[in-house]
């Protein structure tokens, strides 16, 4: 597993070691993609007709999805390139924490950020600082309803567990861990 940086010092991606790219970098190819999409919403068909965000056929969610990936990819380019550690402007007004009824922040606060329904699953390291650990198209009210988001949740805690393990609670953690590998 590395950490990867991707915009300035306030968003990064974890790079898991079977995979060619980092999660940020991999989770939005993957949203540009219509021969993926159009797979996933095939088999995510009852989802989509009769779901959570209303009813769309495939080509509809297909359109739909790469329209919100393009937004969402700019808004975070944005926040992490605009708004820097002391401005309340920056990743902080997108990621929010991953359980709605949470009231305070932990350290290495799991959270998500979304975009109708993409959604990036990252870590909190500080303020405006964020590692993306995963992110999915989420159809439906809760996380457990389907394998797929149930895989986020575990690559969230193994994340955890990961960053807990080295000792990388902050900033500097994360830049060391950076020059180690």
């Amino acid at each position: 597993m590395k950490i990867i940086p991707i915009f300035g010092q306030n968003l990064y991606a974890i790079k898991y070691p079977d995979e060619v790219q980092d999660e940020f970098h991999r989770l939005f190819s993957l949203w540009n993609d219509p021969e993926y999409l159009e797979e996933f919403f095939d088999a995510n068909i009852e989802d989509i007709t009769d779901g959570f965000y209303g009813t769309f056929t495939v080509e509809g969610a297909i359109f739909e999805t790469y329209d919100s990936a393009v937004c969402f990819e700019t808004q975070l380019r944005d926040l992490a390139t605009k708004g820097n550690y002391h401005q309340l402007n920056g990743l902080d007004a997108i990621f929010k924490p991953l359980h709605n009824q949470q009231t305070r922040i932990l350290p290495l606060n799991a959270s998500k950020a979304r975009q109708d329904w993409l959604r990036l699953y990252a870590l909190r390291i500080d303020k405006q600082i964020y590692i993306i650990t995963g992110g999915a198209i989420k159809l439906t009210r809760t996380m457990q309803e389907r394998d797929h988001t149930k895989e986020e949740l575990a690559k969230i805690r193994m994340c955890r567990e990961y960053l807990i393990n080295k000792g990388i609670s902050d900033i500097d953690g994360v830049i060391e861990e950076m020059e180690i590998l």
